[in-house]
């Protein structure tokens, strides 16, 4: 539908709107409405693609059937909420107040099959478009067609209070049916795409380290066009743990540069997009974070992921900072749906300052030995007790704290407010 023919249809629900009005004067209750305690005096401008509207239909004895008059306004709210020119999404709440829940249900049920009907239906249907930034195919603009998710509720009037009894704090709802269209585009475009869309921001743990995916992060909402998978499975295994660490010993993987490792988190789930899938960057929307010590930050320990460079893909150091909290400290960086892979910990230092945080060593066969240019090293030597003795530098690196004292937050799902950046 054209921009011109939907703001007739526009004009035409005004029209049958303000038609209304003498008859709302005279006591009766049906007519469009918007939220609020007064009613706009332009209501042009406010049922002009409008984030919420009202239809209320006004019953009389024991009928479940409406008069010509409401089916003049059934036609004024389907041409609103239906039109494939209204950028809003639209869900749609069906609420019967009657002297018994039957009752109201027969006329919940009647209000319901107009819009299936128009619908050619046995439920709602809805077309419309959907401007999106589609993480392939950079803005452009969808065309969805969904079942309009809809919910009836039946009251028996009697039951409620009077304030509950009241739209917009002044219109009586008794013996009525309302019909609340309101503009929910993550339930509407997960309706479309078949599955659930997350509602909120949510938090994966692993034992230290967790995942903040930020709503609409994987399957998308608003920002990206990514599909809703058929079970959406992300698993966070940290291995921070410095006894296991340095056993294994190995260097942050790095053609020219030399990283200092203190750990790694492997991130693995169905939705990773691969880095050539597609030519429009990621959103960094994921937030990976760990519990941290005063020493690992004044180290200026930083996470690392791969990102692609001029020299193909390689780690990277990320944007790592602090997060304050009142009952621990913590370090976060910013990831994005193609860095789901592992991610490690560390520092980035000179190849002159090895020796300042290993021990060098004449043979590669010594346990947990690696090479850097003709040089072996090891990380750590055995005490007189048994004990792992590592170098000071790297030692600051690791989350080692008295056993005692370990202590693993428990993370919520809000955002964290980082508040300083590691330089």
């Amino acid at each position: 539908m054209k921009a011109s023919a939907h703001n007739a249809v526009c004009r035409l629900a005004l029209l049958l709107c303000l038609l209304a009005l003498p008859a709302l004067r005279a006591g009766a209750q049906s007519g469009l409405y918007v939220p609020g305690d007064r009613q706009p005096k332009d209501m042009r401008k406010a049922l002009a693609d409008p984030a919420a509207f009202h239809l209320l239909l006004t019953f009389s004895g024991d009928t479940a059937l409406y008069s010509v008059a409401d089916l003049d306004l059934l036609d004024s709210a389907f041409s609103i909420a239906f039109s494939v020119a209204n950028p809003m999404l639209y869900t749609m709440t069906i609420e019967a107040f009657a002297p018994s829940e039957a009752l109201g249900r027969r006329r919940a049920e009647a209000v319901h099959d107009y819009f299936a009907r128009r619908s050619h239906a046995r439920f709602p249907i809805r077309m419309a478009r959907n401007p999106i930034r589609c993480s392939c195919q950079g803005d452009t603009v969808e065309v969805l067609k969904f079942e309009v998710p809809v919910a009836i509720e039946c009251y028996a009037q009697a039951d409620l209070p009077e304030a509950r009894l009241l739209l917009n704090k002044s219109v009586s709802l008794r013996n009525s049916v309302l019909v609340t269209f309101r503009n929910d585009p993550d339930e509407c475009v997960g309706a479309a795409r078949g599955c659930a869309v997350p509602k909120a921001d949510s938090v994966i743990h692993g034992y230290y380290a967790s995942l903040l995916v930020k709503r609409g992060a994987i399957v998308a909402v608003a920002g990206t066009k990514d599909t809703c998978p058929d079970s959406l499975s992300i698993t966070v295994k940290d291995h921070l743990d410095y006894r296991s660490v340095v056993e294994r010993y190995n260097l942050v993987p790095h053609r020219k540069q030399v990283i200092v490792s203190a750990g790694y988190i492997v991130l693995s789930g169905n939705a990773r997009r691969d880095f050539d899938e597609c030519s429009e960057p990621q959103p960094d929307s994921i937030f990976v974070r760990i519990p941290a010590t005063q020493e690992q930050i004044d180290a200026k320990l930083k996470f690392f992921a791969k990102v692609r460079t001029a020299r193909g893909i390689e780690y990277k150091q990320l944007p790592t900072r602090k997060m304050p909290g009142k009952a621990f400290l913590g370090l976060q960086a910013p990831i994005n749906v193609t860095q789901l892979d592992t991610v490690y910990l560390g520092k980035r230092i000179d190849e002159k300052e090895l020796s300042r945080y290993f021990y060098e060593v004449d043979s590669p066969t010594q346990t947990s030995a690696f090479a850097v240019g003709n040089r072996f090293y090891v990380p750590f030597t055995v005490g007189k007790r048994g004990d792992y003795q590592l170098k000071k530098p790297l030692r600051e690196l690791f989350r080692i704290i008295p056993e005692q004292e370990e202590e693993i937050p428990s993370a919520s799902g809000k955002a964290p407010n980082p508040e300083e950046i590691i330089e």
